[in-house]
């Protein structure tokens, strides 16, 4: 098969590492997130105007939400983590730079006063005489309490941009941070101690850069809102009757990352969740991307013969598997998945652009298409594909995934990033790199129809660096 990309990658769109220097979206980072890049891109091509609807529904850190409000598009975005929610919200709001300055002064004698935490003695989060490791030392969880209820006074602007200073400040002070999938214990953090000290000065550091965005990043009257909500059962009401004409999302990788638990520190710490049960209802409400909740079985439907093909060739490998219920999480995927492109569908207008970013993943050495897999199910569902554009390669597979790939694609092995890009008005069926993409690498490109995308089950592109 001929290749899709050239040696140059697209990639910057597809990662969030801008977001770290961004006006507002480096109020917290969200490593999971795409660039604001992809977004103005998508608004771009999608020929939107301002009196259109933007959605994300899986919202995430809010990046399109951010981008698009920042530009003056109405914006109604969606996601199942409430504290997400809360980031994304955050990020939207405005206030005079000088009255939040006044507040941070208040919250930060709260923190020198400090407060009984609620997290003290609960799990792995405080230190303990029963445990070696915990993640936050009490002089934190105390100064981030008394700094939390001295927010309580503010206007709801001023009050949750403090807040997010405030969790933010914590975790830069956490014991842990976060690599990939899970919480990794710094190397040094038992000599480090953090205290009330560093507490203050992660937050000082934070409030100042806020007062700068706010006023160097306008968002006027922002006509943009992040709900709680699972986008597989999103209606007309959700959004109070209107159609969208852009839907710039990313929904959970296909990865057995349990994306609720890189965020329980987060969720506990502004008390949106009080009890294991409670992650747990969080959990059960995300798309079925992991095996470690206990899902619902999956049906079964025949959603894509490219599905059927890879679940075989998967379950062939069965002894393989470091979990047995792979299959079943991947099938159950893809059926999430249909339910949101089948619930899109009914709430796009008859000009509206759907723009998914995706990353394939492999099992047992066998590599799932997700974005294959997905343009042929968002087809079957009556959205019209229009292009596949490849952003580039995956650099950190894990060594085992690594070496199986390479025995089966020719020492050459990959995960791709990929937008798969559909309208819900028929238009060309195209599978690359588009010349009109702003900073497209020039190069061959693939024509696929439909038929032959369903039953393609690889693409070569270049290796990873």
């Amino acid at each position: 098969m001929n290749t899709l990309v050239s040696q140059e990658k697209n990639a910057e769109v597809a990662n969030a590492l801008d977001t770290l220097v961004q006006p507002r979206h480096r109020w917290y980072f969200v490593k999971e997130a795409f660039s604001p890049a992809l977004v103005r891109q998508a608004l771009q091509e999608s020929q939107c105007t301002k009196g259109e609807l933007v959605v994300d529904v899986f919202s995430g850190g809010g990046t399109t939400a951010v981008t698009a409000a920042s530009e003056g598009y109405a914006v109604a975005g969606f996601e199942v983590n409430p504290f997400l929610a809360f980031v994304g919200n955050s990020k939207l709001l405005s206030c005079r730079g000088s009255t939040l300055v006044k507040y941070a002064k208040d919250v930060l004698d709260g923190t020198m006063s400090g407060g009984r935490s609620r997290l003290d003695e609960l799990s792995t989060f405080s230190e303990g005489s029963d445990r070696n490791k915990w993640l936050f030392n009490r002089e934190v969880l105390t100064a981030f309490d008394g700094g939390w209820k001295a927010t309580v006074g503010a206007d709801k602007a001023v009050r949750d941009l403090l807040r997010l200073c405030l969790v933010g400040s914590a975790m830069d002070v956490c014991n842990a941070i976060k690599d990939g999938k899970c919480l990794r214990y710094r190397t040094d953090w038992k000599t480090k101690q953090f205290g009330t000290r560093d507490f203050c000065k992660a937050f000082q550091d934070r409030i100042e850069m806020v007062k700068d965005d706010l006023k160097s990043s306008l968002i006027r009257k922002a006509n943009a809102e992040i709900m709680v909500a699972d986008s597989r059962t999103l209606d007309v009401m959700s959004l109070k009757g209107r159609n969208f004409k852009l839907c710039v999302t990313s929904p959970p990788y296909l990865n057995s990352f349990d994306y609720t638990d890189v965020y329980r520190p987060e969720l506990f710490l502004v008390g949106l969740v009080k009890s294991q049960e409670e992650l747990g209802e969080i959990r059960l409400r995300t798309v079925r991307s992991h095996v470690q909740a206990n899902w619902a079985v999956p049906e079964g439907q025949a959603l894509s013969p490219l599905l059927a093909a890879i679940l075989s060739e998967v379950e062939g490998h069965s002894g393989e598997l470091w979990n047995k219920r792979i299959p079943m999480m991947i099938q159950a995927y893809f059926e999430d998945m249909r339910q949101v492109l089948t619930r899109l569908k009914s709430l796009a207008s008859p000009e509206a652009s759907l723009w998914i970013v995706v990353s394939t993943s492999a099992y047992a050495g066998v590599e799932v298409p997700v974005d294959l897999i997905l343009a042929d199910i968002g087809s079957r569902c009556g959205w019209s594909l229009e292009e596949m554009r490849v952003l580039g390669c995956l650099r950190r597979v894990p060594g085992q995934q690594w070496d199986r790939l390479a025995i089966r694609n020719n020492k050459n092995p990959h995960l791709r990033e990929s937008a798969v890009i559909f309208r819900n008005k028929p238009r060309m069926k195209y599978f690359g790199f588009a010349e009109k993409a702003p900073g497209a690498p020039k190069g061959d490109s693939l024509v696929l129809t439909e038929s032959q995308a369903s039953q393609a089950v690889s693409i070569n592109t270049p290796a990873a660096d």
